[in-house]
């Protein structure tokens, strides 16, 4: 697959540019998107997913240009899966309704087509004993995951995360990362912002570091992370890996 963002601005009403011209390119099947807080990454993520239109700038996506309005949007917003930080789950309705919530309402699958769906993700994650529990009954991890698999029931051309291990315990953290590797084994495509940088490094082909809005440094993952080129790639990372074991 192959992103191209062009230019790419988005100021707020309070006049901050949280992206700033922002440009950068790639053929990639796993992207990591890295940098420090505030530095634009969850933004990206949304413009990506169509879910905020730039102030200025043009976004491709295997050649075609995104279109911001009409049913042109909402087409390229429906083969997109998006995982958000907070996840995301109805609080009022069982895992398994979490999923089958938009591919009957959404997607025009019928109630049966949607459940025999839902139960696939659910045996293939090993969750097929939590969907009829409630959010609130769930671990962190396996909210996450019920999560990513009501991303990935729809068959997404392109799945999003933002920071899909955030405020999980290292176990579960493993037990999310593990089954992202495995869609990805699958064939999947996926954006990937995070601050696990073992598996940026080691899951992802491509990496964009970002900070103040801009694309300071990008490349295959084992160049970056072996020969940073700019101060600032190298001056994070030099941060965030000091106390790794």
């Amino acid at each position: 697959m192959r992103i191209e963002l062009s230019d790419i601005r988005l100021s707020f009403a309070s006049g901050i540019d949280v992206l700033d011209d922002l440009s950068y390119s790639a053929d990639f099947q796993a992207l990591a998107v890295i940098g420090p807080s505030g530095g634009g990454k969850s933004t990206l993520l949304r413009v990506v997913a169509g879910l905020i239109r730039p102030s200025a700038g043009s976004f491709r996506l295997d050649g075609t240009p995104v279109e911001w309005s009409g049913r042109g949007l909402q087409a390229y917003q429906r083969t997109i899966g998006f995982v958000f930080q907070s996840r995301g789950l109805f609080p009022h309705l069982t895992a398994i309704e979490n999923i089958t919530l938009p591919l009957i309402h959404v997607f025009g699958q019928s109630r049966e087509q949607a459940e025999d769906t839902a139960h696939h993700y659910l045996r293939r994650f090993s969750l097929e004993n939590d969907g009829h529990k409630y959010p609130v009954e769930l671990s962190g991890g396996q909210q996450q995951r019920i999560a990513i698999a009501r991303a990935v029931a729809v068959r997404p051309r392109l799945l999003l995360l933002d920071e899909p291990t955030s405020a999980l315990d290292p176990e579960l953290t493993a037990e999310v990362l593990d089954m992202i590797a495995e869609l990805k084994a699958d064939g999947l495509h996926l954006i990937l912002v995070t601050h696990e940088m073992g598996f940026a490094h080691r899951s992802c082909d491509q990496v964009l570091f970002l900070a103040d809005g801009r694309a300071v440094e990008s490349g295959p993952a084992d160049r970056l992370f072996a020969h940073p080129e700019t101060p600032e790639l190298k001056a994070f990372l030099d941060k965030i890996l000091e106390w790794s074991v």
